[in-house]
């Protein structure tokens, strides 16, 4: 099998003739390394969204500077019923993604900014880019279709942070509501051009934390949203995997009864909570797409083989299961680290 036969062999329950390793493409620079290690079979997964965005109405403008020798980005969303802003500062290690300092929401002015945000865009499909990156990877990994985060999940990360969000959720409902109903409202535009598109594995990013989202909000926000993409996916072929890397034991019935395909990048202790025997036998319909435990990286060789060995045992089968690295390390660590999984995975790893 290629990469791309093993991957969606494996997510789709059937019997790969190894377990698929895969790593989000800008984690692993381009190089001699990097060669050797696709040519033992690490695949790459690139993300792109299913649409692109432009506004009528609204203006961005990012403002970059420093601040105590660090990059800063203040960007600030003005539309004609007034402004909000965030500050960013870019990842230092590969600036494709950003600590946000500064949320957008601070107070109860900042709704109605963001509302009109959402109302003003514009949606266009993004197939044609799309279909190039599917045509420059090949077989040799997957382009995976992201659709954004749910909208409780952006605006729990991108718009509002913990803290604001613990308060509103609580004090201004009525305003958080109307917010999280303005956006389901625009994604489900979203969800038609994932539907049509020609990537064959859908994401919701939503960085699920058990601690952070909890039982209610997931029942009563997340899994609506699941069964509306699940739904307008019937039929296509399509498989929905929603990236889910913090602790989930104590979602781990309201995940189970949730209807998507995929638990994309489940962290293993001792960084999650949840082993993967405790995920086989909890979600038995789902595969799982496990992120390779971030704190091993940085072992040595003969740990980090230990602890791969240890994962396959657990699974128990190939069959709707697969290992990633979709979290940031040393990028020599994850050359030497990968280096070891591929080996044991080639060694141990095939079809059972």
């Amino acid at each position: 099998m290629n990469i791309k036969e093993r991957i969606l062999t494996a997510m789709t329950w059937g019997q790969p003739d190894q377990v698929p390793l895969t790593v989000y493409d800008w984690m692993l620079p381009r190089g001699a390394t990097e060669r050797r290690l696709r040519e033992e079979g690490v695949g790459l997964i690139v993300r792109l969204p299913g649409h692109k965005v432009t506004h009528r109405e609204v203006e961005i403008v990012s403002h970059e500077y420093q601040e105590n020798g660090r990059k800063l980005i203040r960007r600030t969303i003005k539309t004609p019923v007034g402004e909000a802003y965030q500050i960013l500062e870019p990842d230092p290690a590969y600036e494709t993604s950003n600590w946000t300092h500064v949320h957008f929401i601070k107070g109860p002015d900042d709704y109605r900014v963001l509302e009109f945000y959402y109302r003003d865009m514009v949606f266009r499909d993004n197939g044609e880019a799309i279909r190039e990156a599917q045509r420059r990877v090949g077989t040799d990994g997957l382009v995976m279709l992201r659709i954004a985060k749910s909208p409780l999940q952006e605006m729990l990360y991108l718009l509002m942070g913990l803290e604001q969000f613990a308060v509103d959720y609580q004090e201004r409902r009525e305003l958080f509501d109307s917010l999280h109903a303005t956006m389901v409202a625009r994604y489900e535009e979203l969800y038609e051009f994932a539907a049509v598109s020609p990537a064959e594995i859908l994401q919701l990013g939503d960085n699920i934390y058990s601690d952070m989202v909890g039982r209610e909000r997931y029942q009563r926000y997340l899994m609506p949203e699941y069964a509306k993409i699940t739904a307008r996916l019937q039929g296509t072929g399509k498989l929905l995997a929603v990236h889910m890397d913090g602790n989930l034991q104590s979602l781990a019935a309201d995940i189970a009864a949730a209807p998507f395909d995929i638990v994309e990048a489940m962290t293993p202790p001792p960084m999650g909570d949840l082993s993967v025997r405790e995920a086989r036998r909890l979600w038995p319909t789902k595969a799982l797409w496990l992120n390779f435990t971030s704190s091993m990286h940085i072992e040595s060789p003969a740990v980090i083989e230990e602890h791969t060995r240890e994962l396959l045992a657990e699974a128990g089968t190939t069959r709707g299961f697969g290992i990633s690295v979709t979290e940031d390390a040393p990028v020599k660590a994850l050359e030497q680290s990968l280096t070891v999984i591929a080996r044991v995975l080639k060694e141990h790893g095939r079809g059972r």
